[in-house]
C-alpha cells in the first residue's frame, strides 16, 4: 500500500533538505557534487511528481497537505539556487582547467620548437 501524499510530502522534503544542505556544503569546498548527487536529486524530485500534478486538487481535498507543500516549493526554490551557484562554480573550474591545458600545450610547443633549433 502506498503512503498518504502527506507522509510523502514530508519524507521528500526532508530528503530534498539533506540534499540541499550537501549542496551548500559543495559550494563552501567541504564536498563534491557527484554524478551520484545528481542522480539522488532526480530520483527525489521525481518521487514527487504525481503529487505536485495533483497539487491543486489535493490543497482543495486535503487543507492540512497545504504547510507541507508550501514547504516543499520553497526548498526547491532554494536549491534551485544552489544549484545555479555550483553550475557556475563548476563552469569557473572548467575555464581555469582550459586555461591550464592551453599554457601547457603552449609551453609545449615552445619546448618542441626550441629543440629543434638546436
Amino acid at each position: 500500500m502506498s503512503e498518504p501524499p502527506l507522509q510523502t510530502i514530508e519524507r521528500v522534503d526532508s530528503q530534498l533538505v539533506m540534499l540541499q544542505e550537501e549542496a551548500r556544503l559543495t559550494l563552501r569546498g567541504e564536498r563534491d557534487f557527484n554524478a551520484e548527487s545528481v542522480r539522488q536529486l532526480r530520483v527525489t524530485i521525481a518521487e514527487m511528481a504525481p503529487i505536485v500534478a495533483q497539487s491543486s486538487e489535493l490543497r482543495r481535498t486535503q487543507p492540512e497537505i497545504a504547510d507541507a507543500l508550501d514547504a516543499y516549493k520553497s526548498h526547491l526554490r532554494e536549491l534551485q539556487t544552489t544549484i545555479t551557484q555550483i553550475r557556475v562554480m563548476l563552469q569557473l573550474r572548467r575555464s581555469r582547467m582550459e586555461a591550464g591545458r592551453a599554457h601547457v600545450q603552449a609551453v609545449s610547443n615552445w619546448a618542441d620548437t626550441l629543440s629543434t633549433t638546436r
